[in-house]
């Protein structure tokens, strides 16, 4: 018996056909298709913000030079003392009218004249600033200082620096003299500081021998 193979071939090769085709097709449209392009990178350039331009903070004002052995600041020794105590907006105490002070920027300004005055109008013998050791510690110098720059608030060790040939003059309890400058005929400037401590309190020009421990008591 002849057995027909002829069919089977044509039945296999329709089948194939179909299937050939779909892939070429599904090639080509797959070649024919664009490349997907990357999505683009955004750089983003971030400025940073310009510093402000720093504000000057204020500073604190410094101490004046004006501490010599003629007097302190505008207060000259030998000068009409009403007019001094007028000039320095001085208010004379109650009780000892030849001493006025006046409250300045950190310190005190003090100024005297002779208790029992030997001339008219009485002069002016004494000028000094000073201020309390407490408040002056761990501090700059204030007020008036000395062409050295030694003043109130001043340490021992840069006074001493500045003045090697300074004179010690001990005075009543505790308290001490240091005696910087002199001059024939004017007077003479001295610091005052307290023993067993550095701290200078207070400057004094003066036509006396030294600054009195008291002037009114």
């Amino acid at each position: 018996m002849d057995i027909d193979t002829i069919r089977p071939r044509a039945r296999s090769a329709r089948i194939l056909t179909p299937l050939f085709g779909m892939a070429a097709t599904a090639a080509l449209l797959a070649g024919c298709a664009a490349p997907v392009s990357p999505a683009p990178t955004v750089t983003q350039t971030v400025t940073a913000p310009a510093d402000p331009t720093p504000s000057a903070s204020p500073s604190a004002s410094a101490p004046t030079a004006g501490a010599t052995p003629s007097g302190i600041g505008d207060v000259e020794l030998g000068t009409s003392y009403d007019e001094a105590v007028a000039m320095a907006g001085a208010t004379p105490a109650e009780a000892c009218p030849w001493l006025a002070s006046a409250e300045a920027d950190g310190y005190t300004l003090t100024l005297q004249r002779p208790e029992i005055p030997e001339k008219d109008p009485a002069a002016v013998d004494l000028v000094q600033v000073s201020a309390s050791p407490a408040e002056l510690e761990g501090g700059p110098a204030v007020g008036p200082v000395t062409a050295e720059g030694i003043g109130v608030g001043s340490r021992m060790d840069e006074a001493l620096a500045a003045y090697p040939d300074a004179v010690e003059i001990e005075s009543v309890g505790d308290r001490r003299y240091l005696a910087i400058e002199s001059e024939t005929g004017t007077g003479s400037v001295f610091l005052t500081y307290t023993a067993g401590s550095d701290i200078i309190w207070a400057v004094t020009a003066t036509t006396l021998e030294k600054p009195p421990y008291e002037s009114c008591g």
